[in-house]
């Protein structure tokens, strides 16, 4: 955990190994902790044992266990949460990114697979400035 008080975690949830090491070496650059998590409920383990950290989440929707809907359904229903927490889904599925509308503030944008690693670093910026 991070404890500078600007500071924010980039959590990259996604089920397949390869595409969380492509994120995190996209990410190498930026500056902040970055963690990988393959579920989530992984997430929401990471989110409450963390609660003071300010966090990027990274969100595929098809996870096993607890999948990015449920994940982004529990951040909008808890408003510490909400707070602290900008989420960016990545989604191999294109009709996903049309469903941004309803996700809630906290969503700040779908993108489809693979992503663009300006855009990407463009919209954690966005999001980390949110934050602050």
């Amino acid at each position: 955990m991070i404890n500078k008080e600007n500071s924010y975690t980039i959590l990259i949830a996604d089920d397949d190994e390869i595409n969380r090491v492509i994120l995190k070496h996209m990410l190498k650059y930026v500056d902040a902790e970055i963690i990988c998590v393959s579920d989530g409920e992984e997430v929401m383990a990471f989110l409450n044992e963390n609660g003071n950290s300010k966090v990027i989440l990274l969100l595929d929707l098809n996870m096993p266990n607890m999948d990015g809907n449920e994940v982004i359904a529990r951040v909008n229903m808890e408003s510490s949460l909400k707070s602290r927490i900008r989420i960016i889904v990545i989604t191999a599925n294109l009709l996903s990114a049309y469903l941004k509308i309803g996700m809630g503030d906290s969503v700040l944008e779908c993108l489809e697979k693979p992503v663009n690693k300006e855009e990407l670093i463009n919209l954690i910026k966005l999001g980390s400035a949110q934050l602050n």
